[in-house]
Formats: C-alpha cells, structure tokens, sequence
C-alpha cells in the first residue's frame, strides 16, 4: 500500500532528486524509481543526476523537472561534480536519493542540503552523516530494483514486480527515427564494454543464421553504438544464412528504445540493451559469460515470471572461477573464457522460443 505524503512530512510539491551517474545499465534501472515516485506523488518535482553517456534516456522524459549531467572524463570531473551539486542544491530538493555507492554522490547528498536523504550503506566509504541507510548486498539474490526500492519503502510501499520497474519514454520523434528499421524483428546486442561480458562473436552469427533458417521472413537487427560498428561488421560478415542488418550509432539510445519496443525479441548481453528491452516491455534474453544473474542485474523478475524473459549462463557450480568480477574483465583471467565458450548456440535458441512473444 502506497504511504501518504503526511506520514513522512513530505510536502505537496516536494521537490526529489535521485543519485545514479553510473552506467547505461545502471541509469536505466533506476528509472523504476522515477515510475514509482511519480505514480505515488504526481505533484513531486522530479529530477535525476546522472553521467553524460547516460543524459539522452532522459530526454524530454514526461515527468522529470531536470537532468543534472555530470561529465566524469578527466581530471576536471571534480569541479564538474561541484557544479552539478550547486546546482541541486539551488533547485532546493526535500528528499535525495542516492543509488550510487560511492563517495562522490555520498558528499553531493551531504551538500544538497535536503531534509530526507537515503543511501546505501557501503563500509569503507565515506557516507553522507543525514542519510537513511539501507543495505545493497549484491549477490543476495535480489534485483537491483528491488534493492533500489529498499531506499524508498518507507516513502512508496512495499516493492512490487509488477509494478516498480523502469520504463523508457521515447518521443514521438524517436519513434518516428525507428520507423526506418523494420518492425518485428529479432534485434541481437552482442557489444559490452567488459570484453569478458562478450558472447563469442562466431555464436551470434551462429545464432543468426539458425533463427534466419527457422524465421525466414523475420528481419534481424545488430544493434550497439558507433564504437560497435566493426564488431557488429564482423558478425554480419561470418553469418551464412542471415543477413542482418546493422545500426551501429544510427539511432540515439532513445531511437533505440523506440526500435527495441516494436521488435519481437531482443537478445542481449549482460548490458544496458538487456535492461533497455526490459524498460520497453519487449521479450528478451540475457546471455550471462564472466558474470552472473545472481548479481542482480538480470533480466526483470516479472517478466520472467510472465514467460517474456529468460537468462543463459553456465552455471557457478561448473565453473569454479565465475564469476570473477562484478563488472567483467578485458581478458579472461584464466585465459580459457569457459564461461562464454561454453554456452551453445543451442541453448540461447532454446531461450528465444521459451520466451512469450516471438513469432514462428
């Protein structure tokens, strides 16, 4: 049940800020935040401080008052942070809600001068002294929405599957900018920043031509950035059977959510794209290499309830060294990538047609 502004001392048109400059991904889930907050206190100021790579999956997002971008490139990222927490400080917020767990968003929420603040409790880190404190605990088994929501319980309610996930707001123009790709296709996101996150390149052109044999008249996408051109060039170059497509950078990451919500399916790694399908509603599957589900930042749990999402990893009982860190590595540790190497074709075809939504 969700709790009334008067139980808090919150008041009618409250002005909140939320804590979240770290990756695509990250930004994306903590969006279920912003869904949550809104639908409980519709009058609320809403605003966001998050990374520059991050800014356009919010732009002109529907119910949020400002985007506060911080540029952490370079050593001049520190007096960029002080201007962004001038400038949520001027904006004179009530409540902060900082889902990042270090110390820079730890001391923009100490300087923002608001009543109610909420972090995660991070030993080791130094820690905004006003802020309600709650435990992360990756590896617990909980989603990260799940974890996030913990912060604001006492504002919006228990958690719920259902209802408290993230969503994107692509406008008319972004859709507009998709039309140009297909509609119903099947969209494969085989880029990660994490080399170790990365499913072998021959599986997804493997991948590729064994879906184009059983879904000839379904159009395939490769979708990443514009740093992703070669990589995605590549895996269309080794299919036999498929002929892909490639939108490397051709859409914006709005443009991009407005392709993925009119796909049939999105194959992802453990990446911002899997997070982004989910945001959309679209079915999806998670090949999981180096790191794990268990994590928390696996596909949403609803959706995996409901049969439109699914994961594929080799499982941490098989392998004694996975997952060998939270974010991924640039080469395999152990120089055998078993992880990724290990997971078949077979089985993320096996996935694709346990999900609810694709055609054939």
């Amino acid at each position: 049940m969700m709790q009334g502004t008067e139980d808090h001392g919150l008041d009618d048109k409250a002005r909140v800020v939320l804590l979240q400059p770290a990756f695509l991904g990250d930004a994306v889930l903590s969006s279920a935040i912003l869904e949550s907050w809104h639908r409980a206190f519709p009058n609320h100021a809403l605003s966001i401080v998050v990374r520059d790579a991050a800014a356009g999956l919010f732009q002109n997002h529907p119910f949020l008052d400002a985007v506060h971008v911080w540029n952490r490139s370079g050593w001049l990222k520190y007096p960029r942070l002080l201007q962004v927490a001038q400038g949520v400080r001027s904006s004179r917020p009530q409540v902060v809600v900082n889902l990042h767990r270090f110390t820079s968003m730890a001391m923009l929420a100490q300087r923002s001068g608001a009543p109610h603040v909420t972090g995660f409790l991070n030993p080791g880190k130094w820690q905004s002294k006003r802020a309600h404190l709650v435990g992360h605990g990756i590896g617990d088994g909980r989603h990260e929405t799940e974890r996030n929501h913990a912060q604001v319980a006492r504002y919006l309610g228990e958690w719920d599957p259902t209802m408290d996930r993230p969503a994107l707001h692509p406008t008319p123009q972004h859709h507009a900018a998709a039309e140009a790709w297909p509609s119903g296709a099947l969209i494969l996101a085989p880029a990660s920043v994490w080399a170790t996150k990365r499913w072998p390149e021959s599986r997804w052109a493997g991948l590729a031509d064994r879906w184009a044999q059983d879904h000839s008249g379904q159009p395939i996408v490769l979708l990443g950035g514009k740093g992703d051109k070669a990589l995605l060039g590549r895996i269309a170059q080794a299919c036999t059977q498929a002929r892909p497509l490639i939108c490397a950078g051709d859409l914006n990451l709005l443009g991009a959510a407005a392709l993925m919500a009119k796909a049939d399916l999105v194959v992802s790694n453990d990446s911002a794209p899997l997070h982004m399908a989910g945001a959309v509603g679209t079915a999806v599957v998670a090949v999981f290499c180096s790191t794990t589900p268990r994590f928390g930042f696996g596909v949403l749990p609803a959706m995996k309830a409901a049969g439109s999402a699914a994961e594929v990893e080799v499982g941490e009982d098989a392998l004694e060294c996975k997952p060998c860190g939270l974010h991924g590595h640039k080469v395999c540790p152990k120089q055998h990538f078993r992880c990724g190497n290990e997971i078949e074709v077979d089985r993320v075809i096996a996935a694709m047609r346990s999900v609810s939504s694709p055609r054939g």
